[in-house]
């Protein structure tokens, strides 16, 4: 592409709305180029120079039409700037790795680190094949991936069965490994981002965090939640390299992931369908119109996808050994990788991933001997911590929403009559008053917990439901505020200041986690909120801020009124849960809730109104804050103590499970949250749930169930022509439009 044609290009598509992040080969590419590289590679026009029609006006007039026109000034500036010009971003975001190199070889030589730089590098090339397959699917489907760590285990554990069960030679059991977890699931994948392709971003999220707890559930009901410990399979001879010995299976782990960055760059780069996929997600009809089927086009981006992660959670096993919960949280270093490269760049997002694991093993070397066991457990937390710096840093120009133009709007929460609604409520005060009489002492306890859950699923649904918001930290919310209480009463605070105390702790909380909602929404407030309740469970919990050294808090119940007991605490939780609910209606009643409202359905249109959209936001944060915190009180004295542990009720697996629960259970601001609670907590103490199986199994039914929801509308919307269908082996539409054409000239 010539200088003049490239800067026109560019221009055109930030005039026309394009993707000002870049493509999935560069942090630099625009809409613009991607329209000019689909005309001269899918139609096959040679390039040419500009056309310039009128009377003069400098105006070049493209043939495309909805492409506004870009002015020769405009092409002048960007010859100038030269041929770096739409590099510049990538060049700039490289200087701090260029900087890290400069300080730190000497460093490194000095102190004679180079073996843990090594692992490092190892490690990073593992990480920077997940980046890459997470980079590629996002970026060709608009939909982020949150199950690539259970996908990558699926794969290890395959690859296990198959080598150690089977007794298989590796190179047949790793390849169908491959086939089975990464071509076959890519399939699936595919036709799931197909049918996401026009939900809110809500959905899209839900749909994935369902895919990530089915799987999870899944694999642990199977293999067990012990590590599996697995032998190398790859040479272990040593090179010496200078004064280091280098592992064979090092160098070819690394080599692998080299080459994969630099096909995949040259692939997006020079062929036809590399470029179609930086379309597919865009406009898939404008695609099919130049003869190309999205179908396959689709396909071919998940199948590449998938295989990576299915690879790198091969290469990983022997390592690490295999185990699904270890590997939900390794994988959070490819989401750091692939934010810094804003979820764009392929060689940015490989680069990131390297310097993720040196870091980390760096780190690991200097701070493992610390008597403070979080300091010396903080190179864990690298990954985590790049993933919330780089979205909460980069500018919101290069976080771009992909398919945000087909999103369809959710339909408005359903209201009934005034009489139905009388009723329902009579009806089910009057069953939660009774459930004392009608099960056992030993129950009881259970429906108090899941009294605490329903006011913490009432606050998550204030803030997915009504303001349109996504957060994946909820639980990190209560247990702040079961902390903060605890440390309360243990400075000899009354039960009900104490709790108020709570509160009062937790909404700045809020307020910090709600910042980011300013400038990211969708799939990027997803994935920073779930950052962030990794952070509170990897680098908070364990402090003395929270529950401790022990990992544990004693809490008391209130004295008064027989409230000690369990019939008298359940009565309490019962009541805080009243008061709540009412909290509810009135926001969702007054002004604010006819601000949430409108955010969720249109955050432009409310600002063009004059309304403060970030105002809105942090007062939802924080009013969701704050209940969760109570909730996490009330859960906190069922058992008169709080835990921390990742398997516990504040663990941050919960925060996921919580969103495809309520969103099996719908919408309804009261209702829903009570349903979710049952399903959630109670449901399980009677048969046939009480069983070893549904307990094993219980998150594959959730997550299916989620995954359900989210997908079945777009399941019923996709009709054959929206596929991409004159998917026919005559050549697809174009050929179609030149049947028809010529069948006209002979009427």
């Amino acid at each position: 592409m010539h200088r003049g044609q490239a800067a026109a290009a560019t221009g055109s598509g930030r005039s026309a709305g394009g993707d000002p992040a870049g493509g999935c080969c560069s942090a630099g590419d625009s809409g613009g180029e991607l329209h000019s590289s689909l005309r001269m590679h899918l139609r096959r026009e040679p390039p040419g120079p500009p056309h310039v029609e009128g009377g003069g006006d400098g105006i070049r007039h493209d043939a495309v039409r909805g492409v506004q026109a870009v002015s020769a000034t405009a092409s002048a500036r960007a010859r100038k700037a030269g041929p770096l010009a739409d590099h510049r971003p990538a060049v700039l975001a490289a200087l701090p790795a260029i900087a890290v190199l400069v300080i730190g070889i000497p460093w490194v030589q000095a102190n004679h680190l180079w073996p843990f730089v090594v692992t490092g590098v190892t490690d990073g090339s593992i990480y920077a094949l997940a980046a890459l397959g997470l980079v590629l699917t996002f970026k060709t489907s608009g939909v982020f991936n949150f199950a690539i760590g259970a996908q990558a285990a699926a794969s290890a554990y395959v690859f296990y069965s198959f080598r150690v069960d089977a007794g298989m030679p590796w190179p047949i059991a790793a390849l169908l490994s491959l086939l089975l977890v990464g071509v076959v699931g890519s399939l699936v994948l595919e036709r799931l981002a197909l049918w996401l392709a026009e939900a809110p971003a809500v959905r899209r999220v839900v749909a994935t965090i369902g895919l990530l707890v089915l799987l999870q559930s899944l694999l642990t009901g199977l293999y067990g939640t012990a590590t599996i410990a697995f032998d190398d399979f790859l040479p272990t001879g040593l090179v010496e390299i200078g004064s280091v010995n280098v592992g064979v299976n090092q160098m070819i782990v690394v080599a692998l992931a080299i080459v994969a960055t630099i096909g995949l760059f040259l692939f997006f780069k020079s062929t036809r369908l590399g470029i179609s996929m930086q379309a597919v997600v865009d406009d898939s009809n404008l695609l099919a119109l130049q003869g190309t089927n999205p179908v396959k086009v689709r396909r071919y981006a998940w199948a590449i996808g998938s295989s990576f992660v299915s690879i790198s959670g091969m290469l990983v096993a022997p390592a690490i050994g295999i185990d699904v919960n270890q590997l939900l949280v390794l994988f959070i270093a490819a989401f750091g990788a692939a934010a810094v490269a804003s979820f764009s760049s392929l060689p940015l997002a490989f680069a990131s991933a390297m310097v993720i694991g040196v870091s980390m093993n760096l780190l690991a070397s200097q701070l493992t001997s610390n008597q403070n066991l979080t300091i010396s457990a903080f190179y864990t937390q690298v990954p985590f911590l790049v993933l919330v710096a780089a979205l909460a840093l980069l500018p919101p120009r290069r976080l771009v929403e992909r398919g945000a133009r087909r999103v369809r709007r959710a339909r408005p929460i359903r209201a009934f009559p005034r009489q139905a609604v009388y009723g329902t409520t009579a009806t089910v005060v009057a069953v939660a008053l009774l459930i004392p009489d009608l099960v056992g002492p030993g129950d009881l306890t259970q429906y108090t917990t899941g009294v605490g859950f329903v006011v913490i699923f009432m606050s998550l649904g204030l803030l997915l439901w009504t303001s349109g918001q996504i957060s994946l930290c909820h639980m990190a919310f209560a247990a702040v505020g079961a902390t903060s209480f605890a440390h309360a009463q243990h400075n000899g605070v009354p039960w009900l200041l104490a709790m108020l105390f709570a509160v009062a702790v937790t909404v700045p909380v809020g307020a910090i986690v709600a910042i980011p909602s300013f400038r990211l929404t969708g799939t990027y407030l997803a994935v920073i909120t779930f950052g962030v309740g990794l952070l509170f469970q990897k680098l908070l919990y364990g402090t003395f801020l929270m529950f401790g050294k022990f990992d544990n808090q004693q809490v008391t119940r209130p004295d008064a009124l027989n409230m000690s007991g369990d019939r008298g605490y359940y009565y309490l939780s019962l009541a805080v849960a009243g008061v709540c609910a009412l909290a509810v209606v009135a926001v969702r009643r007054s002004r604010l809730g006819r601000l949430l409202r409108g955010l969720a359905d249109s955050p432009v249109a409310l600002d063009a109104h004059g309304a403060n959209t970030r105002l809105t936001r942090l007062f939802v944060f924080c009013i969701s804050a704050a209940m969760a915190a109570v909730g996490g009180v009330l859960i906190a004295g069922v058992t008169t103590s709080a835990s921390g542990n990742p398997s516990g009720s504040f663990g941050y697996f919960n925060s996921l499970v919580m969103v495809a629960v309520l969103t099996f259970c719908g919408r309804q601001p009261l209702l829903s949250p009570i349903a979710a609670a049952f399903l959630f907590v109670v449901l399980k103490i009677y048969p046939p749930f009480d069983s070893g199986f549904f307990v094993d199994y219980q998150g594959v039914f959730f997550g299916a169930l989620a995954l359900a929801v989210a997908v079945v509308p777009g399941i019923a919307r996709v009709q054959p022509s929206r596929r991409g269908a004159l998917r026919t082996p005559e050549g697809g539409p174009v050929r179609a439009r030149r049947d028809l054409q010529l069948r006209g000239a002979w009427v």
